[in-house]
């Protein structure tokens, strides 16, 4: 049987579109820092605004969970996909924080790709979210799923060989520590996007 959805609580859905919206904006910001390399504190500053607005939604979405008796998901399934939205912009934050704080000369043309995955994977994040209102079992819910599983396959391809050459050819140690260290926030931000699919994917199971 499909999600039944109860008119009366669209506020959840509609808070949910918020926090999509907000990681859409984020990815762009950090695709945008680390492809032009310019006006780094203010990016950085902006998407730490971004952040907590981020954390001020989930926390509504929060408040009204214990506040409503009746639901459009299982009360787990909000909390999970409510957390597991706020974790996409917690690790995008950190990334910009720690290109900022590192000081470093110039991204590497991997980390400029991984930007990029992470823009993309942000926006799918957001489409994924506007499906759960009333298409969650759709076709185009399963093709925003693979993809967004398609692109963390191919963060860690390129992480992964990042990682084989600053061992291969390890650079000066300080730089060493800080693109090693970079890449795998850069990964854990897609890794998080996943971590949005694969709660929205047992909603799916869970409704069919």
């Amino acid at each position: 049987m499909p999600v039944a959805w109860i008119p009366r609580d669209q506020k959840f859905f509609d808070m949910f579109d918020e926090v999509g919206e907000l990681i859409a904006r984020g990815g762009t910001v950090l695709a945008d820092l680390v492809e032009k390399f310019d006006h780094l504190e203010r990016r950085a500053v902006d998407l730490k605004e971004l952040e907590h607005e981020c954390d001020l939604t989930v926390e509504r979405i929060l408040v009204a969970l214990g506040r409503t008796f009746l639901t459009p998901l299982d009360r787990e399934d909000i909390h999970a996909l409510a957390t597991s939205l706020d974790t996409v912009l917690d690790n995008i934050e950190e990334t910009a924080y720690r290109l900022v704080s590192f000081r470093i000369e110039r991204p590497t043309p991997e980390a400029i790709r991984l930007g990029l995955i992470v823009q993309k994977s942000c926006e799918h994040v957001q489409r994924a979210v506007q499906l759960c209102r009333r298409q969650i079992s759709s076709e185009e819910m399963s093709r925003v799923l693979r993809e967004i599983s398609r692109l963390e396959n191919e963060a860690d391809d390129i992480s992964r060989n990042t990682e084989a050459d600053l061992f291969e050819n390890p650079p000066e140690i300080m730089t060493f520590i800080k693109w090693k260290e970079l890449y795998g926030w850069f990964e854990n931000s897609v890794d998080a996007c996943r971590g949005v699919a694969h709660v929205i994917n047992e909603i799916v199971v869970k409704g069919s």
